[in-house]
This record gives structure tokens, sequence and C-alpha cells, in this order.
């Protein structure tokens, strides 16, 4: 019982952490991009993309473990924008 709740612990984490730049994405309109919003969310908090100096990756690097984080969900994050790619295409009609 104790590895059942250990492995369901562990995978429940995994899966919130995996996918935060489709969150940061998808939340109001601060992304110019029509599609592929959650990758541009993640580049936006890594500071590879972005303007007005860039808050979020500024504190995104002052915590250690936020850049880790963001590059290991990337491939998450595109797999995601993937399966919403039909989503995005009738947001922007």
């Amino acid at each position: 019982m104790k590895g059942i709740l250990r492995v369901g612990s562990v995978v429940s984490l995994v899966l919130m952490l995996a996918g935060c730049g489709t969150m940061i994405g998808r939340m109001g309109d601060a992304t110019k991009v029509d599609y592929y919003k959650g990758v541009d969310g993640n580049l936006q908090l890594l500071g590879v993309r972005g303007g007005d100096g860039m808050p979020a990756a500024v504190i995104c690097y002052f915590m250690i473990v936020c850049p880790l984080i963001t590059v290991v969900s990337l491939p998450v994050d595109a797999a995601l924008d993937t399966v919403l790619l039909p989503v995005d295409y009738v947001n922007t009609l």
C-alpha cells in the first residue's frame, strides 16, 4: 500500500509540474502567437522571448529549480500544444 501511495504521489507531482508553460501561455492575452502558446510561455519564462523587462524570467532565475523544470517540461508542453492545435485554430477564426 505504501508503494502505491509513493508512486501515486510522484506521478501526481510530475503531472502538476509538467505542462506549466501551457498554463502560462493560455492565461490571458499575454502572448501574441496563435499556435504553440505553451512553448512560447516556456520561452518567455526562460527569458528567450518576451518584452517589457521580463519580470517572470527574473523571478524564475532567482529560484534555482524553475529553469530546470521549465526546460524539462518543454517537450511535454510541445506535445500538449500539438494536441490543442485544433482548439487554437478554432479560436483564431
